[in-house]
């Protein structure tokens, strides 16, 4: 029984490490999958654990793993991060209620394994969880696809519809699990199928990981490729660009859209955006605004900042700093520094 022990405990503390770590550094969409992908790994490794040791029949299968719980709130921080949803940040509130039912879980489990008195009543203390655990997958999926799809034209993050079809490949597949429950049908059956379909699923996770991490590789390059003042420019006749008017475009652009605040916006996304140039755009900010797009972009992105700690200053600096598109605190911190001469605690007060 040491086994289950060891198995129940590592995959606790293994998952609960990884989410406090890439809930506390949620940059983008990528930590978030990758979450994803190594909590249901984990979960479906202790199930296949304990049908390999203990059996189908066993009463340690018949405990559903904790893990599971988890997959509703991560689901929900990609849906707000790519909507930009202002509230993105409140769903860290999630996190105790639901690490308490991974512990739970884990003090429950290890009381059966030892027969200890209060065992049963530990277990079915859990239990009353996965009364529930259904409706709120459910409900996480069917929030995460309405907000996909009634924001879906200001959603600039290109994987964004293929997490929507995800979420909605998921969604049926919880449906089907749960009408054959309901019809009484061999759910050990179906549920060999839905490991199938599980297979399918998460082939499309790690295809979605690969398009995010070769949109991060992209803007990186894109970064180091504008980061500097190009001092001059192959162009045929500067006197062709309507300089005031690309200004004034580029204002409006950042005072009316927030487009700007995904973290991963790049020069192709604005140019696409105004319907301007990209090297009309880069002259532009170069030479008329002695700046570059991400000098430009970021500055912008501070006032945002700014703003909103304004109208709520008991919210978290750093929280608000990644809603507003920075992907560290310490590029945070240079350019609010740069901005403003001060740190955001003392422009508060």
């Amino acid at each position: 029984m040491l086994y289950i022990i060891m198995v129940v405990v590592l995959q606790a503390l293994i998952t609960l490490t990884l989410l406090f770590y890439l809930i506390k550094n949620r940059e983008s969409v990528l930590n978030m999958l990758l979450l994803y992908i190594g909590v249901v790994t984990l979960d479906m490794g202790y199930e296949y654990f304990i049908i390999q040791r203990f059996g189908y029949e066993s009463v340690l299968y018949e405990i559903p793993g904790s893990l599971r719980v988890f997959k509703g709130l991560i689901f929900l921080y990609i849906t707000t991060y790519l909507i930009h949803a202002k509230w993105r940040d409140k769903l860290k509130y999630m996190i105790v209620p639901l690490t308490l039912v991974v512990l739970h879980h884990a003090i429950a489990l290890t009381a059966k394994i030892f027969d200890l008195s209060w065992a049963d009543m530990a277990i079915k203390s859990y239990l009353v969880y996965f009364t529930y655990y259904s409706y709120y997958w459910l409900v996480c999926l069917v929030i995460c696809i309405y907000f996909l799809t009634k924001y879906r034209k200001n959603i600039t993050h290109p994987v964004a519809n293929n997490f929507r079809y995800l979420v909605c490949y998921v969604l049926m597949g919880v449906l089907v699990f749960w009408a054959v429950y309901q019809l009484g049908w061999n759910t050990l059956i179906y549920q060999k199928i839905y490991s199938l379909l599980f297979l399918f699923q998460f082939g499309w996770i790690l295809y979605v990981y690969i398009l995010t991490y070769q949109h991060s590789l992209l803007i990186q390059q894109n970064t180091l490729h504008f980061s500097a003042p190009k001092e001059t420019y192959q162009y045929k006749d500067l006197s062709k660009i309507d300089f005031d008017t690309v200004k004034n475009a580029l204002i409006s652009f950042y005072q009316e859209s927030n487009v700007y605040l995904d973290e991963e916006f790049t020069l192709d996304q604005l140019s696409s955006h105004l319907k301007i140039s990209k090297a009309d755009l880069s002259i532009t900010f170069n030479k008329y605004l002695n700046t570059n797009f991400h000098e430009y972009t970021n500055r912008n992105r501070i006032q945002h900042f700014k703003q909103i700690l304004s109208e709520d200053p008991s919210a978290s600096v750093i929280d608000l700093a990644f809603q507003c598109g920075f992907k560290s605190k310490s590029t945070f911190y240079k350019y609010f520094k740069k901005e403003f001469n001060c740190l955001p605690s003392q422009l508060i007060h």
